[in-house]
């Protein structure tokens, strides 16, 4: 009798806790939580921080070393930064003309800058956006004479010295950038004229030189007035197709050629006068393995001018070639 006691107690002995065994497990989904809280309220501590420190701090970092580098003064109206997204807007971008111009329309300004950055860019050290788009550009731009403009000297201070070595390219991976709104003043001194473009818009799927794929929003696009005169093309692509097809359109609609006669080469054995220019062209790109453009549509030229060119020993210059068409 006193045997099979003795196994039943020892048997009785080794069966585990089940509350021991419950509390166990209570204690590390705890800790797990407990980690996890700790975390999440660490990463939304983190996103507050950036959220409110990195808008301020960039704002003044560009404008300092922008203004030291291009000797002129910067300002930007407000920086906007959401770190969950990586998604940053520049408002009110301005870049001064000299000092020695007397104050009025700044030299460059921009009315919003909006980038879609990628946490892709902080594992390939090299930005990689899903998409950037630049409002409302604004360039007045100055032709002094002789070669020069109101923008020499930003011009020499961005260029490389002689004896710096040349540094590696920068990698980027850019995907549907837009430029909306666009306008530049361009007055040309030497000849005492202005030109106006205004309206521009412009659309490129993607700028790269990383191996990097990312959708496509944009369909390539080009369009501006010049004048009186409108311009405007369209393109549908497939980029990452193995043909890399592309169909393209250009469009120009009465062109007048005469107020930029004046940028002509003087050593040109004729002086063209006047002529309007249209055109309505189509371009089929394709990759079949060997690349294949096919242009197609029709260029008119009407109301043009020419003379001949008056030598200072000569007679004036007489008509060579006239046509309306």
């Amino acid at each position: 009798m006193s045997e099979p006691a003795a196994s039943a107690a020892e048997s009785t002995v080794s069966i585990p806790s089940t509350k021991s065994s419950t509390t166990d497990r209570y204690s590390i989904w705890r800790i797990c939580l407990l980690r996890a809280a700790w975390l999440v309220a660490t990463l939304l501590l983190i996103w507050a921080l950036a959220w409110l420190a990195v808008p301020p701090l960039l704002k003044f970092q560009a404008e300092k070393i922008a203004s030291e580098t291009l000797g002129r003064p910067v300002t930007i109206g407000a920086v906007n930064f959401k770190p969950w997204s990586l998604e940053l807007t520049v408002s009110d971008l301005t870049i001064a003309k000299r000092a020695s111009e007397p104050p009025g329309v700044p030299q460059i300004s921009i009315k919003r800058i909006y980038i879609d950055a990628e946490m892709e860019s902080l594992l390939r050290l090299a930005p990689v956006a899903d998409a950037i788009r630049i409002d409302e550009p604004v360039l007045s731009l100055t032709h002094l004479g002789d070669g020069h403009f109101d923008i020499d000297d930003i011009i020499e201070r961005l260029r490389r010295p002689a004896d710096q070595p040349t540094a590696e390219p920068l990698q980027f991976a850019l995907y549907n950038l837009r430029l909306t709104g666009g306008q530049l003043d361009f007055t040309d001194q030497s000849v005492q004229k202005t030109h106006e473009l205004h309206e521009l818009n412009v659309s490129v799927p993607f700028l790269s030189n990383l191996q990097s794929q990312r959708e496509i929003k944009t369909s390539p696009r080009l369009a501006f007035k010049l004048g009186g005169s409108s311009f405007d093309t369209a393109a549908e692509a497939t980029p990452f197709a193995e043909t890399r097809k592309t169909d393209a359109s250009i469009k120009l609609s009465d062109f007048d050629l005469k107020p930029y006669l004046a940028y002509l080469p003087a050593r040109l054995p004729f002086r063209l006068q006047g002529a309007l220019l249209n055109a309505d062209l189509k371009v089929a790109f394709e990759q079949t393995p060997a690349t294949v453009v096919k242009i197609s549509g029709t260029v008119t030229a009407s109301q043009v001018r020419l003379l001949e060119a008056a030598t200072a020993a000569g007679p004036p210059a007489s008509d060579l070639l006239t046509f309306d068409r």
